[in-house]
């Protein structure tokens, strides 16, 4: 279509009079405005994480004030991370506990180990799944009869390819449990053989899960390292079928313990009933590399799991990644707007919020390392920070489209 000389004009003055507005200084204000927001946000979720005070060595506590922990590992054919896992479950420098094994059909020598050490150690509960695989996927009876099996009140999943990074790890939950008044305490895992994008990721999601637990708006990302009630899933609410057939995991069953929680203690504001482990302590490491697709099909899953469980403070998760993708995009539309940089103030302002808050994204990730046990390299939470909200509406879109194709 032919546009006359008179109606370009126009048209370049049109543009160049929005450009114009656009780089008014009250958008300089603007970008101020999200920056103070993202970093007041971020200080309120993840200030424990960060912030909280460190203790080298956590007190043991008398036998007579700690409550029985049972550790519960569904396992098959994990024969060599068991001969590496089990003597350091064991070891653990904690009064009252029980480690609960249940064996789902190995093919390996799992079931002559487990025989082995049962003999040796009184705390060591083994139970074997022999009913045939072909008939479906035997993860939630395997987690059914290990919290059955558990004769304490209080119950850690664990996943047989993790670590405790020290043997005061179940210390420092209870510990938790006991400063915090919490009945539901979550640790943290690192994936530190990974990927930078999946450790990133996976750091990321736990924090704010973290995060979310300890402002009282409780919800999980995944269901590894976290303490709960026994009494929670065996005299609390009925379990959502739709829920647990979809997605048979830890996850499933701790949402369904968080959720029964947050019920429970409406009304009770001096009294946090979940909470967040910030001892390093507490801090579980994965001891092998999970490949990209994995870690994105297991993820995908997760979300599907908390869209199920109306996992709603995950959405806050989704506002703080937008106001963060709103600010850098600010800022590199304030800069190349500003071209060709004659003027120090127009392009330094933009600039110094870029510095400032790469700063603020070090310090806290330094109180990460500290706190968590995190060995990410604190240079490269810059590079994350910009990037990280593509990857976030990346898998929002992915899941919105499963759920389209679903129906």
């Amino acid at each position: 279509m032919y546009i006359n000389t008179a109606t370009r004009t126009l048209l370049m003055d049109f543009i160049i009079d929005f450009i114009d507005l656009l780089t008014e200084p009250w958008l300089y204000a603007v970008a101020l405005a999200v920056f103070l927001i993202i970093t007041l946000l971020e200080f309120l979720f993840y200030k424990r994480p960060a912030f909280a005070g460190r203790k080298k060595r956590i007190p043991l506590p008398q036998e007579k004030d700690s409550p029985g922990v049972s550790v519960v590992l569904c396992v098959r054919n994990e024969y060599e991370n068991l001969t590496q896992l089990l003597p350091t479950l064991l070891e653990q420098e904690y009064p009252k506990f029980q480690i609960v094994v249940v064996n789902k059909n190995s093919e390996d020598n799992t079931e002559v180990l487990l025989a082995s050490l049962e003999h040796f150690h009184k705390n060591l509960t083994i139970r074997n799944i022999t009913a045939n695989r072909k008939f479906g996927d035997d993860s939630l009876m395997a987690l059914g009869i290990g919290i059955r099996a558990s004769v304490h009140p209080y119950v850690v999943f664990f996943r047989p390819d993790c670590r405790p990074t020290s043997d005061q790890w179940l210390s420092s939950l209870v510990k938790t449990s006991t400063e915090r008044e919490a009945e539901t305490v979550a640790g943290y895992t690192s994936l530190h053989k990974n990927s930078f994008w999946v450790r990133h990721h996976s750091l990321e999601l736990q924090l704010h899960q973290m995060g979310m637990l300890d402002v009282g708006l409780p919800y999980v990302s995944n269901g590894n390292n976290v303490l709960f009630p026994k009494k929670r899933f065996t005299k609390g609410e009925a379990f959502k079928t739709g829920t647990t057939a979809f997605n048979r995991c830890t996850q499933a069953i701790v949402s369904h313990v968080l959720s029964n929680t947050s019920e429970a203690t409406l009304g009770l504001a001096k009294k946090s009933r979940a909470a967040a482990c910030a001892f390093p302590q507490g801090t579980t490491v994965l001891v092998r590399q999970i490949p990209y697709k994995e870690y994105r099909f297991e993820y995908i899953k997760s979300m599907q799991t908390l869209w199920l469980t109306k996992s709603r403070p995950f959405l806050l998760l989704t506002l703080e990644k937008f106001l963060t993708a709103a600010f850098y995009t600010l800022l590199a539309f304030l800069i190349l707007t500003s071209y060709p940089w004659q003027e120090t103030v127009v392009w330094a302002i933009p600039a110094g919020l870029f510095l400032l808050r790469w700063i603020f994204v070090w310090i806290f990730h330094l109180g990460y390392r500290l706190h968590l046990g995190e060995k990410i390299p604190v240079f490269t939470a810059p590079l994350w920070d910009v990037f990280s909200p593509l990857m976030h509406f990346y898998y929002l879109i992915v899941l919105l489209f499963k759920k389209i194709k679903h129906r």
